[in-house]
């Protein structure tokens, strides 16, 4: 393995093993600031039909399927809060006053996009009654096996094949420079009288 040998390969080698050493993981939305923006997921759009007087009920669901109880609904608009409600006993939460358009049915474990129609204008595959997931087991970004630990042992491994191969290359080169000193001995042992 003689592609360590230089101090350049070496260098980079070394660099690269101490980048993915340095790489921290992704920061979950309990570790990040204030101030860090999180990265919203293009999330699928439900259709949903009002009724009159623009009223939006909505079923809140654990992963399950099974009706979420007492859990805190909000409708939001552009970014801003217009109607709130907390669910029944049948996960069923209600406000009313809306008008047509894109808005986001937000819990304490999730967002759910809804584009609200009037009942004259909606197309024929909307939900008058939009199902919302909210489960406190939800865990998003986890990258699967690739966690913290992972990329621990990931580094480490690395690591340790970068300093085994430089150990190996340098117990090589003076392998290559005894067998030398001994060659050009032997030569002058020979060429002595």
């Amino acid at each position: 393995m003689s592609f360590l040998k230089t101090s350049c390969t070496r260098f980079v080698a070394w660099s690269l093993t101490l980048a993915l050493l340095a790489q921290g993981p992704m920061l979950s939305a309990e570790q990040r600031g204030p101030d860090e923006q999180i990265p919203v997921p293009e999330s699928v759009t439900q259709d949903v039909k009002l009724s009159k007087g623009g009223i939006l009920t909505a079923r809140i669901v654990d992963l399950q399927g099974n009706p979420v109880v007492g859990e805190q609904v909000s409708v939001m608009f552009h970014g801003k809060e217009i109607a709130a409600a907390v669910s029944d006993e049948n996960g069923l939460a209600a406000v009313s006053g809306l008008r047509p358009g894109l808005h986001a049915i937000v819990t304490p474990t999730g967002t759910t996009a809804c584009r609200l129609w009037n009942a004259e204008t909606a197309p024929p595959t909307a939900t008058t009654v939009p199902a919302v997931v909210s489960d406190a087991e939800v865990i998003r970004g986890q990258l699967g096996a690739f966690n913290l630990p992972m990329f621990v042992v990931l580094a480490t491994s690395v690591g340790a094949l970068v300093v085994a191969l430089d150990a190996n290359n340098a117990a090589e080169d003076a392998q290559a420079q005894a067998d030398a000193l001994a060659a050009r001995v032997q030569a002058l042992e020979t060429a002595s009288p």
